[in-house]
């Protein structure tokens, strides 16, 4: 098996990987944006035509503070067992969250009931999204804010591939304005500038966007033209 091994072509990604483990050989071959060629195993080319159309969506999933806040909102697989109403309502307490309307929240320590996707909160900064959603969902579409960047990826190009933040033109709930614009990024500037409410949710903008094309001097000139315009109108 070693002297197969050793005559065999072995997986270029398992090869990557840091401490070199032993080879793994390869079986299929992938091509890279750049028109390269790679080999790779069969665990690997399944791998790779999943991950790699999608590397930008699933490296954002994967940020250790996304994946913090993934675990810590985990549920309970076997929760307690809910108090009837009428017991409830006369300890003086409040009716359990089954009984509250939809999107109404718990009072005290409780968590809230769960919004429907679309839904418009309360107590969230929203934008609302332009582009058409499957039935049923609400007719105005809400997004967090802080969300907006994976919706868009959420909905795909004709080429297949998800749309980055800037371009869809969400709509910022009528209270709030945005103050802070990146325009580094090509597909930003395009978008007339980036919005975000503050100085810290843009510089997490650019840290999370290091791969995305920067802007070339033509569309950062006219971006920002557009943006002083607009704030002196």
């Amino acid at each position: 098996m070693a002297r197969e091994l050793i005559d065999a072509i072995t997986c270029d990604w398992h090869a990557a990987l840091p401490g070199s483990p032993s080879p793994t050989r390869a079986t299929h071959v992938r091509i890279l944006e750049n028109g390269k060629e790679i080999d790779v195993c069969d665990f690997c080319a399944w791998l790779f035509d999943f991950y790699y159309p999608r590397r930008e969506a699933v490296l954002e999933l994967l940020q250790p503070g996304v994946l913090d806040a993934l675990f810590r909102s985990a549920r309970d697989r076997h929760p307690p067992r809910r108090v009837p109403a009428q017991l409830t309502l006369a300890a003086g307490g409040q009716p359990p969250l089954a009984e509250l309307p939809p999107g109404t929240a718990a009072t005290g320590k409780g968590n809230k009931r769960k919004t429907k996707n679309g839904a418009w909160k309360d107590d969230e900064v929203q934008v609302r999204c332009p582009l058409p959603h499957r039935a049923p969902s609400p007719r105005k579409y809400w997004v967090d804010l802080r969300n907006r960047t994976g919706h868009a990826h959420s909905h795909k190009k004709g080429n297949g591939e998800g749309y980055n933040g800037p371009d869809i033109a969400f709509v910022l709930q009528d209270d709030q304005k945005f103050t802070h614009f990146c325009t580094q990024h090509q597909v930003c500037a395009e978008a007339g500038g980036y919005g975000f409410l503050n100085a810290a949710s843009l510089n997490a903008h650019h840290n999370k966007s290091k791969s995305w094309a920067p802007a070339t001097q033509e569309a950062r000139d006219a971006a920002e033209t557009q943006l002083q315009e607009q704030a002196a109108a």
